[in-house]
């Protein structure tokens, strides 16, 4: 790991490398600082203020060589309590499945959103009704499903969210509209073209999945990464 030579962010003296370093670490962590360029802009400014919301009750955005700030970015605070997970925002509150269709969106990682937008526009064109059913759930929604049989895992891609509680889904639920999971979506052909459309898009078809078939499902990153993306949600 590189050190910081010097303070980057709000009245730091900000040296290009070192605002380079601090890009790529937000950024690493599901804080977008925007395109990593050397120079502390207002959204570095503000990524780096985000990112302190879950351990600093007054965020000054601005990280400082082996502070608090520093040292939570790395990952090596030593003796330090992990923070709490923030509460949910109340904009997200609510059953998820009956959010309008851009809501579901919004919820989701934005790279996330627009493969699910190129998948929606590909399904259209073939004559389905695709929607999206889960895009971002809570925890509490995913322990139910887990405890119905739904799910196989406790924690989700869905589930992922930045560590001040925004939604920031890495997985999206998509469906026939008019079929939903009964046996019309397979035998018509649905769920085979949503696995096509989803790996024109680099993304990881749940139908693949020997273990579980979870026929609507479409994830950002392979299964490997989950335990990261718990992590950096802070659940």
């Amino acid at each position: 790991m590189q050190n910081l030579t010097a303070s980057v962010g709000r009245g730091g003296l900000n040296l290009r490398p070192d605002v380079l370093l601090v890009q790529g670490l937000l950024k690493a962590k599901g804080f977008d600082p925007g395109q990593p360029d050397g120079r502390c802009g207002p959204l570095t400014i503000t990524a780096i203020r985000r990112f302190q919301t879950s351990f600093l009750p007054m965020p000054d955005g601005l990280i400082e060589p082996s502070k608090n700030s520093w040292q939570r970015l790395i990952g090596a605070a030593k003796g330090l309590p992990a923070p709490a997970p923030a509460p949910l925002p109340k904009e997200w509150e609510g059953d998820p499945a009956r959010w309008s269709a851009e809501k579901k969106m919004s919820s989701m990682k934005l790279e996330l959103a627009v493969k699910v937008r190129q998948v929606l526009v590909a399904l259209t064109a073939k004559g389905f009704q695709p929607k999206v059913f889960y895009g971002w759930r809570s925890v509490t929604v995913q322990a139910k499903l887990f405890a119905e049989g739904k799910s196989k895992v406790k924690f989700s891609f869905h589930n992922a969210q930045l560590p001040d509680g925004t939604p920031n889904a890495h997985a999206a639920d998509i469906i026939d509209a008019r079929y939903a999971w009964t046996a019309e979506a397979e035998s018509s052909g649905f769920w085979k073209a949503l696995g096509v459309a989803a790996k024109v898009q680099g993304l990881i078809w749940g139908g693949d999945w020997v273990s579980f078939r979870d026929w609507a499902h479409v994830q950002l990153v392979a299964n490997s990464e989950l335990a990261r993306v718990k992590k950096e949600s802070g659940l």
